[in-house]
C-alpha cells in the first residue's frame, strides 16, 4: 500500500490497519520503524538527504498531518475520497495497548526527567502488564551511541523516541541495527500529553481537522516553524499539480 507523495513514501493505511501490522510485529518479533509524516517533514526531506533516507528506509510511514491527507486527495482526485489521517498519538497509544495485552517491554528515550517519572506512574496504572525496562531523558549527557546501547541491552519490544523531528527519526535510522526485533516510533510531544503536562486538542478541533491550529494557538512558539514549512509544502503540492506527471 506504499505510495509516493512529493517524491516521499507514504503508506495509505488507516488506524486499524497500522495497529494490526504493529501487533503482528509484537507477536512475531521483528523490526518495525514507524514514521508519522507531516508537511514539515516533507519540506525537511527536500533539503536533507539523510532525512530522505530515514523516510525511505522506514517500514511504515503513516499520514499523521492533515496536510498530508489533503495533498493525497488533491493530487489524486477521486482516489482517496475516504482516506483519513492517522494521528501519531493514537497509533502510539494502540501500540502501547497491544504491548500491555502481550506483556511486552517498552523503552522510552526523550522528554524531561519529570515527564518520564509521570509517564512511568501513568503506565503502571493504565498499562500494568507493560514492563518499562528503560527511560532516558532527552537531556542526557551521554552520547547517542551510549544511549542506544543501553536501550539495546534491555531488549525492548517497543521504543518510544520523543526527541522531536527530525532528530528522533534520524536517531532511529542510525541505530536501528541494534534493534532487529523492536518497534521504533518517533512520538514527538506525545509524552507531554500522556503525562498530563499538556492537553490534547478537544474533540471539536480534531473533528474539524484543526488540531494543528489548536496546538499553534496553545503554543505560539510553534508559529515560526509553521511559517517556515507549511507555505512551502502548499507551494510544492500546487506546483506538482500544475506540472502534472504525479506518479503514486
Amino acid at each position: 500500500m506504499r505510495k509516493r507523495l512529493l517524491d516521499q513514501p507514504i503508506d495509505t493505511l488507516n488506524l486499524t490497519q497500522a495497529t494490526y501490522f504493529a501487533k503482528m510485529a509484537l507477536l512475531n518479533p521483528k523490526q518495525l520503524k514507524i514514521i508519522t509524516l507531516n508537511p514539515e517533514m516533507i519540506v525537511n526531506a527536500e533539503k536533507k538527504i539523510e532525512f530522505q533516507a530515514a523516510l525511505n528506509n522506514a517500514n511504515m510511514v503513516i499520514a499523521d498531518g492533515t496536510g498530508i491527507a489533503w495533498a493525497l486527495k488533491y493530487l489524486n482526485p477521486g482516489e482517496y475520497e475516504d482516506f483519513e489521517r492517522v494521528p501519531g498519538i493514537e497509533l502510539a497509544e494502540k501500540i502501547v495497548l497491544s504491548a500491555n495485552e502481550l506483556s511486552k517491554k517498552i523503552a522510552i528515550y526523550g522528554g524531561t526527567k519529570e515527564v518520564l517519572e509521570k509517564i512511568v506512574k501513568v503506565f503502571s496504572e493504565k498499562y500494568p502488564k507493560v514492563d518499562i525496562v528503560k527511560t532516558i531523558d532527552g537531556f542526557s549527557e551521554k552520547n547517542d551511541l551510549e544511549i542506544a546501547k543501553e536501550i539495546a541491552y534491555e531488549c525492548p519490544n517497543v521504543i518510544l523516541v520523543a526527541l522531536g523531528s527530525p532528530k528522533q527519526e534520524l536517531w532511529i535510522e542510525k541505530y536501528s541495527y541494534l534493534f532487529p526485533k523492536s518497534i521504533m516510533i518517533g512520538v514527538g510531544g506525545t509524552l507531554d500529553v500522556w503525562s498530563g503536562e499538556k492537553e490534547r486538542a478537544p474533540d471539536w478541533a480534531r473533528d474539524l481537522h484543526l488540531e494543528w491550529l489548536y496546538r499553534v494557538l496553545s503554543e505560539p512558539k510553534r508559529i515560526p516553524r509553521l511559517l517556515s514549512s507549511h507555505p512551502r509544502f502548499v507551494y510544492m503540492v500546487l506546483k506538482r499539480k500544475m506540472v502534472g506527471n504525479y506518479t503514486p
